[in-house]
C-alpha cells in the first residue's frame, strides 16, 4: 500500500475515533443476527511522559480499532440450522481484527531521551556523560559539515527515514481468526487458527503464560490493568492447533481435562525495539547504531565501507534466529493436566518445549559470538569480515519447561482466594565473562546454559472498608514473584577484571575459549546481564556491573472497587523490587463509564528509583532501570459498539 492511501486511511480512521468520542448518545449494542454477532470499539491512547517535574512530553497518540465476529455456524451438529455434519457437535467461527494507527510517526514531537540504560558512562577523559551529550561532543556537525556527523534531531523519531516511521505508525492485520469444533463421538474439543493460549495464574509477570510472546515496542509492560487492556492487546498471536480432551471425574479429583498445542513453524521470538521510540529498549541498536554500534567497531574495520551490516547465518536481531520456519524447524509444542480435588484446590500440570522467547524477565543472552580458537579467528578474518558479516548470531534455543499452578477459594477463615504458579526452565544461555569468542574488541562474552527456578504466590480478597465505600467491597489483591538459579557461581574477581584476564593458551594445552588468572588458573563462571555488554566508547572499569544474582524477587499490590453503580471504577496499585535498590512502580487509573458503550480512563504510572540513579541500575522486572524516567500520565477514550 502507498504512504498516500495509509496516510489517507490514518486520516479517516482518526475522525472515527474523534467523532464517536464526542457523540456517546448514538450508542449502539453489540449487533447480532441468529448465531451471527458482530462488534468492537475504537479507541484512542494519548500519552504524556513526565521526566521530571519541569518537563513533559507528549508521547504516543494511538488510534485503534478493534472490529470482532463471533458466528456459530454449527449447532446441534447442523450447518446454518439445516445441514446435517457428521462428527460434529458444534463449532464457532471467531474473527478479530486490528487497525493502528499513532500520529506521533507523523507530527514527530522533539522528544528525546539523553541517557539510556548505562547512564553517565560515556568518557572523555575522565567526564562523564549519557550517550546524547557524548554523540554531540565527540562527532557533533560542525558549521557547514552534512555528513558523517550528529544534530540533535537524530536522535528524535524526526531522524528517523520516512520509510521506518511507515513501519511504525500503521498497523493493519487480522490479529486472531480460528475455529473451535466439539465433536460428537468422543468428548474432544479442537481449536485450530491463529489464536492465543493463555494459561497460569499470574495478573503481570508471566511463567506459564508462555505459548505467545510479547510485542513490547508499543508500551513496553504497561498495557495494564485489565480489562482495559491486559495481555490480551501485547501477545503475539501464533498459527497453532489446542486440543482439549475432557476425562471427567478420575477418582476423586473432578472436572479432568487435558489439554495440548501445536504451533508449527509459526513461533517468533519477542518483539522490541530500540530508541528513538518512546518505548523501545532504553538504549540506541546495539548493532547499528552511529554512538557504538557493534556494526562500526574496530573489528569491522576491514569489512566493505568500514562497517559490517549483518549477523552470521542471516539471523536478525528479535526477528529470527537460523531456523526456517518449517512446521517441525520450528516446533513448539505444550501440554497441561487440570483437574479438582476433593477440597476445593484446583491445580494443573504443565510441560512446554519451546524456543526461548526472552520475555518473562528474565536477563538472558540474545546473540552468540564464535569461541575463542585458531580457526574461528581465521574465518572471522578471511571470511566474515570481509563479507561485512560480525562474527556472531542471534539465538533463541529451545528450553524444556516444567511447571505447576494451583488456587484454592479459603471461604471459612479467610474468605480469600489463594494463587499460586511455579516453574522450571531447562537450559537459558546467560552470558559468562569468564568464556572468551573472537571478539574482543570490544569483547563480547561466551555463553553458558544454566537452570531457572520461577514462581508466585498470591491472594484475592473482596474486602468491606467502609470508611471508603460503604455499598460496594473493595477488591484487594497482592503477588510475590521471584526468580532462583541453582548453583550460580560466584566470582572469584570483579567481572570487569576478569573480561581483562588473557584467554587460554592452546599452545601450553589449555582452552583459549577460557579465561586464565596470572597463575594459571582457569577463573570460574561469572554471568552478566544482557544489556551490560562493554562498548569501545564506554570505560572498561564501570562494564559487567550487571552480575546475575541468585535471587531476583518483586511485589505487587492492587485494589479497586465500584461508586456509583460501576459507573466509576478506580485502581490503585505497587510494583516494588526489594533487591534492586527497592526500585518500584506506584500507579492510580480510574474508569469512567460516560454509557454503556462510551469510556474515559485516566491514570499515571510514576517510576522511582529510591537510592537515584548516580550508579546505573540494571534489574530484571524492568522499574527502576529499564523505565527510569519514563513516568507518565495517559487519557485513553474508548467507544465500544
Amino acid at each position: 500500500m502507498t504512504a498516500g492511501r495509509q496516510a489517507a486511511r490514518a486520516v479517516a480512521w482518526a475522525g472515527v475515533v474523534l467523532l464517536l468520542s464526542w457523540l456517546p448518545g448514538i450508542a449502539r449494542a453489540t449487533q447480532k443476527w441468529g448465531p451471527l454477532q458482530i462488534s468492537g470499539n475504537v479507541q484512542s491512547q494519548n500519552l504524556i511522559r513526565t521526566p521530571d517535574a519541569s518537563h513533559y512530553e507528549f508521547i504516543q497518540n494511538r488510534n485503534t480499532v478493534h472490529l470482532r465476529l463471533d458466528y456459530d455456524w454449527i449447532q446441534g451438529g447442523k450447518f446454518s440450522g439445516r445441514y446435517d455434519i457428521p462428527f460434529i457437535e458444534s463449532s464457532h467461527l471467531f474473527l478479530l481484527y486490528r487497525g493502528v494507527y499513532d500520529s506521533v510517526y507523523d507530527t514527530t514531537p522533539g522528544f528525546v531521551q539523553k541517557e539510556d540504560i548505562h547512564g553517565k558512562n560515556y568518557f572523555i577523559g575522565d567526564q562523564r556523560y549519557g550517550y546524547y551529550d557524548y554523540a554531540l561532543k565527540t562527532k557533533g556537525c560542525r558549521p557547514g559539515q552534512t555528513t558523517n556527523c550528529f544534530r540533535g534531531n537524530d536522535f528524535e523519531l524526526s531522524g528517523l527515514t520516512s520509510e521506518a516511521r511507515d513501519a511504525l505508525r500503521f498497523e493493519d492485520r487480522m490479529r486472531e481468526a480460528y475455529v473451535d469444533l466439539k465433536l460428537r463421538p468422543i468428548p474432544l474439543t479442537i481449536r485450530a487458527g491463529r489464536q492465543q493460549i493463555v494459561w497460569g495464574e499470574s495478573d503481570n509477570f508471566r511463567m506459564l503464560d508462555r505459548a505467545n510472546t510479547l510485542d513490547l515496542t508499543w508500551h513496553f509492560a504497561q498495557e495494564l490493568p485489565a480489562p482495559a487492556f491486559g495481555w490480551d492487546e501485547i501477545r503475539q498471536p501464533f498459527w497453532m492447533i489446542k486440543f482439549l480432551y475432557d476425562l471427567g471425574d478420575v477418582g476423586p479429583v473432578s472436572q479432568n481435562y487435558l489439554e495440548w498445542y501445536w504451533n508449527p513453524g509459526d513461533w517468533r521470538p519477542v518483539k522490541l525495539t530500540f530508541l528513538p521510540r518512546p518505548w523501545g529498549l532504553p538504549l540506541l541498536d546495539p548493532l547499528t547504531n552511529p554512538v557504538d554500534g557493534a556494526f562500526s567497531s574496530a573489528l569491522c574495520a576491514s569489512a566493505p565501507n568500514g562497517k559490517c551490516t549483518r549477523l552470521m547465518n542471516g539471523t536478525k536481531l528479535f526477528e529470527h534466529g537460523d531456523w526456517n520456519a518449517g512446521a517441525f524447524e520450528n516446533n513448539q509444542v505444550g501440554v497441561r493436566y487440570h483437574g479438582i480435588m476433593p477440597f476445593g484446590m484446583e491445580f494443573t500440570l504443565d510441560y512446554f518445549y519451546q524456543r526461548w522467547g526472552g520475555d518473562d524477565g528474565t536477563n538472558s543472552a540474545q546473540i552468540r559470538g564464535l569461541p575463542a580458537s585458531h580457526e574461528n579467528v581465521v574465518l572471522q578474518q578471511t571470511r566474515l569480515i570481509p563479507s561485512g558479516i560480525f562474527p556472531a548470531e542471534y539465538i533463541a534455543p529451545y528450553v524444556h519447561t516444567v511447571g505447576l499452578s494451583a488456587n484454592y477459594s479459603d471461604e471459612t477463615y479467610t474468605q480469600a482466594v489463594f494463587r499460586m504458579e511455579t516453574v522450571y526452565d531447562f537450559g537459558i544461555p546467560f552470558y559468562d565473562v569468564s568464556r572468551v569468542t573472537t571478539i574482543n574488541s570490544p569483547s563480547l562474552p561466551g555463553i553458558t546454559s544454566k537452570n531457572m527456578w520461577k514462581g508466585m504466590i498470591a491472594f484475592d480478597r473482596p474486602t468491606w472498608i467502609k470508611t471508603l465505600n460503604r455499598k460496594s467491597t473493595i477488591f484487594l489483591t497482592g503477588q510475590f514473584f521471584w526468580h532462583y538459579m541453582p548453583s550460580n557461581p560466584s566470582c572469584q574477581f570483579p567481572a570487569n577484571q576478569i573480561a581483562m584476564m588473557r584467554p587460554g593458551d592452546a599452545a601450553f594445552g589449555q582452552d583459549p575459549a577460557r579465561r586464565y588468572a596470572p597463575g594459571g588458573r582457569a577463573v570460574g563462571s561469572c554471568l552478566v546481564g544482557g544489556l551490560d555488554l562493554p562498548s569501545q566508547v564506554r570505560n572498561e572499569r564501570v562494564s559487567y556491573r550487571d552480575k546475575i544474582r541468585d535471587w531476583e524477587t518483586l511485589a505487587t499490590f492492587a485494589a479497586f472497587t465500584f461508586y456509583r453503580g460501576g459507573s466509576i471504577v478506580p485502581v490503585v496499585g505497587l510494583a516494588l523490587d526489594t533487591a534492586n535498590q527497592f526500585s518500584m512502580e506506584p500507579f492510580w487509573d480510574v474508569d469512567y463509564v460516560v454509557r454503556e458503550s462510551f469510556v474515559v480512563n485516566l491514570g499515571q504510572r510514576y517510576f522511582v528509583a529510591p537510592r537515584g540513579r548516580s550508579t546505573p541500575i540494571f534489574e530484571t522486572w524492568g522499574l527502576g532501570g529499564l523505565s527510569a524516567g519514563r513516568s507518565e500520565t495517559s487519557v485513553r477514550v474508548t467507544y465500544q459498539f
